[in-house]
Parts: C-alpha cells; structure tokens; sequence
C-alpha cells in the first residue's frame, strides 16, 4: 500500500519521523519530495494608526475576470493543516477559488470518492505582508455542516509548525457550519494565538457575535491592530479586543503578518459534530479584502 500526503512545509534542518502502527509493519521508503520552495515575502506595508480618517493602503476588490496572482498565492496540500482538516487545497485550478461577478469565490468540492474534499487558501504571504492597521473584508459564509470559513493573519516568520503560535496568529472571522442556528444566524468568532495563549492549552482569548443572514448577505468582518492592542468588528459594531502586550510571548504583533483566505472541511473544529455527508459542494464568497491606515 502506498500512503502519500502533500503540501507539508518543512524549514531546512532534522525532523524525527514517527510510525503508529499495530500489528506488523514492513517499510519500504519514505520519500520527501520538494514540492516548492518557501515564498520569501518582498515587501512589507507598516501602517500609521494616528490620525482621524481611515485611508486604504492595499486592497483586492476582485473586479477582473482572474485572481491577481501579483497579490495572492495559494498555499496546496492535503497534510490537515496543524487540524487534521480533510480537503486538499489546490493551486489556482479555476474551479476551487475563481472570481464571478465581481468577487471570490472559494468553493469546496466533494472528490469522486464521495469522502475527500478539494478546496482553496489564498494568502498574501511571498507578496505583500501587513504590520498594524484595519483589516477587513465583506463575505457570505457556508451552511454546511463540517464548514470552517476563516478570514485571518499568520506571521510573516511562519516556515513551518515549529513556528507556530511564536509567530503570532489574528482571526479576524472563524465560523463553523454546525453552528448555524434558526433564520439564517451564524456565530462570528475573533482570536488571536501567541505563545502565551493558544488553542492547544486551551487559554486563548476569543469573542463571538450572532451575525443574522450569514449566508445570504454580505457582513464586514475587521480588526483593527494597532502597537499595543488588536479590535474585532462586526459591519462596525466592536465585540473583541486583545490587549495582552507585557512580552513577546503575549505580543508577537510587532512582527508583519500576512493575510488568509479559506475554506476548510472537518477537522478539529469544523468537524466535530461530524460532517454532513449529503454536502457536495459548499461556498465562501468575498467581495473585497482591503487594508487601510489612520491619516
């Protein structure tokens, strides 16, 4: 039998391998196979957070007929991304992430096998990283059960799992399809994850807000991060704010991040009150992803 699992990232250095299995087990190989390098970032966009009006510095409002490849990059793999979600994230197939009528669309879509998943991850990493400002985007969630939606930031320093939480992580929206309640009403969640306070030691700072017409109108989902602290809105209404900053361990945020988009299907959370098997295809739909400063 051969088992193969894609897209991993590894930096440069050793990483043990361990094998669980019962019974016997004869090896053959393991191979790693180079699928791309990693995508060092060029620029960084530092944003003034003093001033009065909100002035947009850097934005996607996805009025072409193609994904701007100059802004976006798709990370690709099936190696459950640190949650043991169960799509592989494909590479710009057109299919998977496109753009229609004016925006993004990520949609996922169930395999032939009738139990695997395709979808997509769009991040701005090996393009343009943010350090401070508002971070907000417009966007219609999922339905289904076993959806994980999210809108978020990475640290620019992430090169693989050892990096994380070191590198900081800002959930600017998370939300889960089993959550969906009567009318149309949804669950918003923000989040940041630092080494102080993260989800694998169950200590990590969240907000969540009842978001009506979840999957049927466009809402606005924003931080707002600034030196010290880091603010979730809801189409303008604050619910979250992070202001942990004694130490680098509760503030990794004076570090650029880059920004993620995507679609996930089960895993720890999106899946864990299981997955609605009669789903086929399910979808994220963006308007606009825009990054502005205080002048």
């Amino acid at each position: 039998m051969k088992s193969s699992k894609y897209g991993s990232p590894l930096n440069v250095g050793l990483h043990k391998i361990k094998l669980h299995y019962d019974g016997e087990l004869d090896i053959e190989k393991i191979e790693l196979n180079l699928m791309r390098e990693q995508q060092v970032t060029p620029q960084t966009l530092t944003q003034s957070m003093e001033g009065t009006e909100w002035e947009v510095v850097w934005s996607d409002e996805f009025d072409g007929t193609a994904i701007d490849t100059d802004k976006w990059l798709f990370d690709i793999g099936d190696w459950g991304w640190g949650n043991n979600e169960l799509q592989y994230y494909t590479d710009n197939n057109g299919t998977n992430a496109r753009i229609e009528d004016g925006k993004l669309v990520i949609e996922a879509t169930k395999n032939e096998d009738g139990k695997t998943w395709k979808s997509a991850r769009l991040t701005t990493r090996g393009k343009t990283s943010f350090l401070y400002g508002k971070i907000e985007f417009s966007a219609m969630v999922p339905a289904g059960r076993g959806t994980w939606a999210a809108g978020w930031t990475l640290g620019d320093s992430y090169v693989d799992e050892k990096s994380w939480p070191y590198c900081g992580e800002i959930d600017i929206l998370e939300t889960v399809g089993y959550e969906m309640k009567e009318n149309d009403t949804g669950i918003a969640h923000s989040t940041v994850h630092t080494p102080a306070y993260y989800f694998k030691i169950n200590n990590q700072i969240s907000s969540t807000i009842d978001v009506p017409n979840v999957t049927t109108e466009f809402h606005t989902y924003a931080v707002e991060w600034t030196p010290t602290e880091v603010r979730g809105y809801v189409d303008g209404n604050h619910y979250y704010t992070y202001d942990k900053n004694a130490n680098e361990l509760e503030w990794p945020f004076a570090q650029p991040q880059n920004i993620i988009l995507n679609l996930a299907m089960g895993g720890g959370w999106g899946g864990a009150m299981g997955m609605d098997e009669s789903l086929t295809s399910q979808k994220f739909v963006v308007d606009y992803v825009r990054v502005s400063q205080l002048k």
